[in-house]
């Protein structure tokens, strides 16, 4: 069992990546953690495993979870026997089979005398067999590196697994396994992941955002459903909106014009009976005074719509991005479309 109860994280520069975030995995739960580029997935799913910890919260497991990040060089001055988890325990071995034997030891191998052929076994299974765990990291291809640390799960057996992006740098064959796995595996389990194939194998779906963590039960086909009926009815309700805010304004627009022609009408008919001049400065600053507050009155309405459709379009997904269709780019040769400078891009 894994849960997380009021994280709040926030970058060096003290801006949140997300607040009050809750969620409890049970013991043979699998779940996939989606979002937004840059939302703080993979920052999550460290916070679960211990490798990160947040402003506030607490991150509670039923054993030390089983963490298998992404992979792009860091862990090129690792063996293959560390990436694999078994390092201490074949040093144990060694120092045993001279002859140095340990209560430390002893306790550290807890039973597991087979660990070197366990080791053979998964890297097998996971057709890397014939390659030994004292070969460097920096020797493989992304894909091997991510092989070997997927067959640390067959050899650990642990109950808790978390899973950034698992299918990077798997070919067919590697996806296959590495499905077969998610299929067999029989724990808790959390998994980053863009891949919509692997997707499908979860049980339920968590969507991160700014201020919740929002979770849907089935798998992603059935959070995709879910997602397409909550666009559609923020849709309807920003197009109710909007042709409220178009109403106010035209509403106060038509106020305003007629609260002026009755000003102006007013301040020639005072002329006309000769009213005197202080009066008649009085009368006007009462109605300036008078259309003032009119004024006032639709420009706070007109806020108060206008905030809900704000509100209306940030929850809407894409809505504020800019979209370019190029649905013939031949037509245009030799002309340039589109170009770009300054551009960033984050990653979650």
């Amino acid at each position: 069992m894994l849960q997380i109860q009021g994280i709040h994280y926030a970058h060096p520069d003290r801006s949140s990546l997300f607040i009050e975030i809750n969620l409890a995995v049970g013991a043979l739960e699998k779940l996939a953690l989606v979002g937004n580029n840059g939302s703080g997935k993979s920052t999550l799913l460290r916070i679960m495993a211990g490798e990160v910890f947040p402003q506030t919260g607490t991150v509670t497991a039923s054993e030390e979870p089983y963490y298998i990040p992404q992979h792009f060089g860091q862990f090129d001055h690792w063996t293959v026997a560390r990436a694999l988890r078994v390092q201490d325990k074949l040093a144990a071995i060694d120092r045993i089979s001279a002859g140095d034997v340990s209560d430390a030891d002893l306790m550290l191998l807890d039973g597991h005398w087979d660990i070197w052929q366990r080791c053979q076994d998964a890297l097998s299974h996971w057709k890397l067999g014939g390659l030994s765990v004292e070969a460097s990291m920096r020797s493989l291809s992304g894909g091997q590196k991510t092989r070997v640390f997927l067959a640390g799960i067959r050899i650990n057996s642990p109950g808790i697994l978390l899973l950034d992006e698992p299918s990077n740098h798997l070919d067919d064959e590697g996806r296959a396994l590495l499905y077969d796995c998610i299929q067999s595996y029989r724990g808790c389990l959390v998994t980053v992941s863009h891949d919509r194939d692997l997707l499908e194998l979860f049980t339920g779906i968590c969507e991160l955002g700014p201020d919740r963590l929002t979770r849907y039960g089935g798998n992603f086909e059935f959070y995709q459903e879910q997602k397409q009926m909550e666009t559609a009815a923020l849709l309807d309700s920003l197009s109710d909106k909007e042709r409220a805010y178009r109403k106010a304004k035209l509403v106060a627009r038509q106020t305003m014009e007629r609260q002026q022609k009755l000003d102006a009408q007013g301040k020639k008919k005072q002329q006309k009976a000769g009213v005197p001049t202080i009066a008649l400065n009085t009368l006007r600053n009462n109605a300036e005074k008078s259309t003032s507050k009119i004024k006032a009155v639709h420009t706070g309405k007109l806020k108060g719509i206008a905030d809900e459709v704000h509100v209306l379009r940030q929850a809407i997904p894409d809505l504020e991005n800019m979209k370019l269709r190029l649905e013939n780019p031949d037509t245009h040769n030799g002309k340039i479309l589109v170009r770009g400078q300054g551009i960033n891009y984050n990653y979650g």
